[in-house]
């Protein structure tokens, strides 16, 4: 508690000597005072805690509110020293005289709660209100009805009877394992209708006249009633509404199909690369170790794959493109060195940009041992092409179970149908 009342001052000193200096309007004054301010109530926090810490006695909850949970730190010389228990507390107990002066209270609540929104229990027209709980929690509530026709398990009317109906309602109260059976009656009666209910029920009346006519193919609606005039309108179904909805769904997507394709092709464009990664290694590799220098070993690989592509004996890979797009950038002004780096980050992909950093690195220190290392590069490249066309193998056999696995309920349904239908004759 010292400690938070030293941070506190300090803050505070921090926040004034700020002021005197006219910085109240910088973001550390601001801070100064905050963090005195938590300094402070921190202090009054632990303060209040303190008092907490030698305990005898501990306040139970009052009868409805439950099982309390309280953490200790028990001490006992010898034995324990801050050792955190957990305890749980039950709610106070009653005495039995008191469980049922509970019960009886209950009963009042109940009657007075029960009607809701009705004006008496001999006038009920809608919901009853039937709560889980009286004596605000103390006493639990269980209720049955002698005739369901009427009320719904929730209390709710299933239907208006045509005359006022008695119903009796069985509510079982229990009080910590005190039970006690309350029965009482409420009546339904019928609620009166409104003008527009009568109006609209003659109108029903009408029409259901006509509906016992025999060779009638249609049902004449009444044009009038009362001297009043009567317009029919169908019900239509709001397709507007709809066609907005189907129109964004389109919308989202078109848009969740162009990330889809994105994505698809930024793994196809990844794994052509991975694929191709060992051939331009290895070929880099017997370049180099047939006497080309690095530059003129990039350009022996590019424009050999160009010669392919124009004579359409090859398809356009990725990788070689990027390296052809190095050699126009080194044509056109760029640095050697900038360019093998520009082809790594083109390629986003981990092994090129190894690739780029070894002929870096090499170029600027010399060729030598170069060829060793993507020797070694070619070995690690055909092991991850290895792996990666394991992995597609695996990928193409998950792939077929679904085909499979309907041809097989087709080949079951061939052979059981037919057996079925002889059993059957």
């Amino acid at each position: 508690m010292y400690w938070y009342l030293t941070g506190a001052a300090v803050c505070l000193l921090a926040a004034i000597y700020q002021r005197r200096m006219g910085l109240e309007q910088k973001k550390w004054y601001q801070v100064s005072l905050i963090l005195a301010v938590g300094f402070l109530l921190a202090t009054v926090t632990a303060h209040l805690d303190g008092k907490e810490e030698n305990r005898t006695a501990i306040a139970r909850n009052q009868p409805g509110q439950g099982i309390s949970e309280k953490e200790f730190l028990v001490d006992v010389p010898g034995e324990l020293e801050g050792y955190p228990l957990k305890l749980e507390i039950a709610e106070r107990k009653l005495t039995k005289e008191q469980r049922k002066e509970c019960l009886e209270k209950a009963k009042e609540e109940l009657d007075a709660l029960i009607v809701g929104s009705n004006p008496s229990k001999d006038q009920v027209t809608e919901k009853l209100y039937l709560p889980e709980t009286l004596q605000e929690g103390a006493v639990e509530a269980d209720y049955q009805f002698s005739d369901y026709d009427i009320f719904h398990m929730d209390g709710t009317l299933q239907q208006l009877p045509q005359e006022a109906t008695l119903v009796e309602v069985t509510a079982e109260l229990i009080c910590q394992g005190e039970t006690c059976i309350y029965q009482f009656m409420v009546q339904a009666v019928p609620r009166d209708k409104t003008s527009q209910e009568q109006f609209a029920e003659r109108l029903t009346t009408l029409v259901s006249v006509q509906n016992e006519e025999e060779n009638s193919s249609y049902i004449m609606l009444p044009e009038k009633l009362d001297g009043k005039d009567i317009a029919w309108h169908q019900k239509l179904i709001n397709r507007s509404l709809l066609m907005v909805f189907l129109a964004a769904v389109a919308a989202v997507g078109i848009f969740l199909r162009e990330q889809e394709e994105k994505k698809r092709k930024k793994e196809e464009r990844e794994r052509q690369m991975m694929i191709d990664y060992a051939g331009i290694v290895g070929k880099f590799s017997l370049l180099l170790g047939a006497g080309m220098n690095i530059s003129l070993a990039w350009e022996k690989i590019a424009f050999a794959y160009q010669k392919n592509r124009v004579q359409g004996k090859t398809e356009e890979r990725y990788a070689y493109e990027e390296m052809l797009n190095a050699v126009h950038e080194v044509r056109d002004g760029v640095g050697e060195l900038q360019a093998y780096e520009n082809f790594g980050s083109r390629c986003s992909l981990g092994v090129y940009r190894k690739l780029s950093a070894l002929i870096v690195q090499n170029v600027r220190k010399g060729a030598q041992g170069l060829q060793r290392l993507l020797e070694q590069e070619e070995w690690e490249a055909y092991e991850q092409r290895k792996a990666q066309a394991k992995r597609l193998g695996e990928e193409a056999g998950t792939k077929l179970l679904f085909p499979m696995g309907i041809m097989l309920a087709v080949v079951l349904a061939i052979l059981v149908i037919p057996a079925g239908m002889t059993l059957n004759i």
